[in-house]
């Protein structure tokens, strides 16, 4: 599961389908892949960044699957001192809207620009790449 690149940054990539359970599929590779750091694929960010991180990947995964048409790709890499990088690719070019009036749901941007670095949003022509980068604290 874990990739190593020319970098030799431990790294992994997952296709989803977009349906109900890709979220929770994502954090379960998601958890899997950071606890499988520092067996010999470089150091592992501390528990509670890994916690952030899961957190950080069920909000953007779950954003896709609810707002863009079809499948979506999580893309997470550990880039040094226990930072993570999380890119959540879709099929939908609306860019993400933190809400304001308070709903039941709507939530989800403010905890990953909590938890995060702050994210950014990259066109493609097809759709959109959403980062988050989740730092030790």
């Amino acid at each position: 599961m874990i990739s190593v690149g020319v970098s030799g940054i431990p790294a992994f990539s997952l296709d989803l389908d977009g349906r109900p359970g890709s979220a929770r599929t994502a954090r379960r590779v998601t958890m899997r892949f950071l606890a499988g750091l520092g067996d010999g694929a470089g150091p592992g960010p501390a528990e509670d960044t890994r916690q952030d991180v899961v957190l950080v990947v069920s909000e953007l995964v779950g954003n896709a699957c609810r707002h863009a048409p079809g499948p979506c790709r999580l893309t997470v890499s550990v880039t040094g001192s226990g930072t993570v990088e999380v890119a959540v690719e879709d099929t939908s070019p609306r860019l993400p809207e933190p809400r304001r009036v308070p709903e039941p749901a709507g939530y989800g941007l403010r905890v990953v620009n909590g938890l995060s670095r702050g994210f950014r949003v990259v066109p493609t022509g097809t759709g959109k790449i959403v980062h988050a980068t989740v730092a030790e604290r």
